[in-house]
């Protein structure tokens, strides 16, 4: 006989069932299908000397093997006044014990085991006798007793399933939420203008963390040029630990993999080795292709669960959900690209427009928009609007496309009338540029290049601070192109002389705020630029440019 008597099982069914057992003075405990015995210590227990009394408990070993082979056990009498009811206890259809209540009678105090079990116990039948009575049910009852006692131990299984039920339920809204959570993350921080590789790795990172995993990273392809500056990376966690230095050479080799086998997988065992680098980064590795409409882009992959266990096909799947949200980020940002392409295509082929009617500006808006991008570097201006004021430089003269060329290109000094034709050209640009709405941030500095500090210049004699920055700006710019360049009147002025007359300018033609910050740039590349710009020209085009 084997009991075990120090475990306490209070949780679940059994421990239901025996709560509510002990509030009618019944005591319960549980025998598994080899015979051994477990106590069930439940509130309000029954007196442990008949509980745990080994002349009951032999009486039921005894009965196990007859249960075993009933489809369900009826209750039995042990001996005169004492009976006991198997309650079957089994798990998706499987038998596994049963949890046995024990039913006294009216008859107990003249059985022989009663008498036994007191003198075992040093106890006083007449005292014990005493406490027990209210205990004690008609023997008539007994059937009826333990069909309730079925009642409640079905109630009691119903009641564990429903809260396992709750729990898995709970423990899968659980996961869905940060699921959801982080979906939701990406989705709201995923801007074509934020920075790839900080959205890329905060990405890794995240996911990393909600799948569990060790490590994970992201090779993108070398294959596709509207990857920009992200062709060819391999972006991983932040957080991946103890990361294998042999990932980069893996990286390579998936891209390789899925190639071959575009869908999900999950590699193990001979699977690992079959892919260069592989076995020696993880015991499990995930790998999730990323494909956009014009072929694959990238491979995401992570090994290893970090609590041990196995992935799954449900880490698989939301693996592949996540990378969606990747992929639609990278085909986002190469579309970016593209439009940024189409863009600074139109804007050259605006500027290469103006090259082909005028010999001198060729180069000339390169020039102007390069030290317009210093200058306001060199000013403190944020990012953004450094490349607005350089873009802005670069279509600053597109005007003079409106500009008959017979004074455009006219060799010598211009009447009045002609320069008064001359000086319409900011506004003919800032008309051409008007109705496209990815422009309209330029037209300031088109306007305004030839508009002076003093409020002489044109074309709307504007003065101070009424002239945008983009227009004082690419005024000075301008204007130091303008003395730095050969004119057929008179040659290119030696650059100590430009930065004079810059200084000697300053607070008439050009902002004082600008002046100091202009003074403090490297015009070494912009000297390279211009010589760069005059081997371009043919001889005749260098015989017959001039300035306006």
């Amino acid at each position: 006989m084997t009991v075990t008597q120090t475990t306490s099982r209070t949780d679940g069914a059994a421990g239901r069932l025996a709560e509510r057992c002990a509030t009618m003075g019944v005591a319960v405990f549980y025998v598994d299908l080899d015979g051994h015995i477990t106590q069930i210590a439940g509130r309000g227990q029954p007196d442990q000397w008949l509980s745990g009394s080994p002349l009951l408990h032999d009486a039921v070993i005894r009965s196990v093997p007859q249960w075993n082979e009933q489809d369900d056990p009826g209750p039995q009498q042990a001996w005169l006044g004492c009976w006991v009811v198997p309650l079957l206890v089994a798990q998706r259809r499987r038998r596994l014990g049963y949890q046995v209540a024990v039913i006294l009678t009216k008859d107990l105090p003249n059985s022989e085991q009663f008498v036994r079990m007191c003198d075992a116990a040093q106890l006083d039948r007449t005292v014990i006798e005493t406490r027990i009575r209210s205990r004690l049910w008609p023997a008539a009852h007994v059937s009826r007793f333990a069909e309730s006692l079925r009642w409640l131990s079905q109630d009691a299984d119903q009641l564990d399933q429903r809260d396992r039920e709750i729990t898995s339920l709970s423990n899968q809204l659980s996961g869905t939420y940060e699921e959801l959570s982080l979906l939701y993350k990406i989705s709201t921080n995923m801007t074509v203008t934020q920075d790839p590789s900080t959205f890329l790795g905060d990405a890794c990172t995240e996911i990393r963390q909600v799948l569990g995993l060790s490590w994970l990273a992201l090779q993108l392809t070398d294959q596709d040029v509207r990857l920009g500056e992200l062709r060819g990376r391999l972006i991983s966690s932040e957080e991946s630990g103890g990361k294998p230095r042999h990932i980069p050479t893996a990286g390579a080799a998936m891209l390789d993999f899925v190639a071959q086998q575009p869908d999900p997988n999950i590699l193990a065992g001979t699977e690992l080795s079959a892919v260069e680098g592989l076995r020696t980064i993880g015991r499990q590795v995930m790998v999730v292709p990323l494909t956009s409409s014009r072929g694959p882009i990238g491979v995401m992959f992570g090994a290893d669960k970090v609590d041990g266990t196995d992935l799954s096909s449900v880490d698989e799947k939301l693996a592949t959900s996540l990378c969606q949200n990747i992929r639609i980020f990278l085909e986002n940002a190469m579309l970016y690209e593209d439009m940024q392409d189409m863009f600074m295509g139109t804007l050259r082929a605006l500027v290469s427009s103006i090259d082909a009617k005028d010999a001198y500006t060729r180069g000339h808006s390169e020039r102007v928009a390069w030290m317009g991008r210093q200058l306001a570097e060199a000013g403190g201006l944020d990012a953004k609007t450094v490349e607005r004021i350089y873009l802005s430089g670069l279509v600053h003269d597109v005007g003079k496309i409106g500009v008959p060329e017979v004074v455009l290109c006219k060799p010598g000094k211009l009447t009045v009338e002609e320069y008064e034709i001359i000086k319409t050209h900011p506004e003919i640009g800032g008309q051409i540029l008007d109705d496209i709405r990815q422009m309209e941030d330029l037209i300031p500095g088109v306007l305004h290049h030839h508009e002076r500090w003093d409020g002489r210049g044109y074309p709307f004699g504007l003065e101070g601070r009424d002239i945008s920055l983009f227009g004082r700006i690419l005024c000075l710019a301008d204007s130091f192109d303008a003395m730095s360049s050969t004119r057929t009147y008179r040659a290119a002025m030696p650059l100590s002389d430009v930065l004079d007359e810059v200084r000697r300018c300053t607070g008439t033609q050009f902002d004082p705020d600008w002046v100091d910050p202009f003074m403090t740039l490297d015009f070494d590349h912009y000297q390279a630029m211009v010589k760069e710009h005059q081997q371009r020209e043919s001889p005749l085009d260098q015989a017959l440019g001039h300035t306006r």
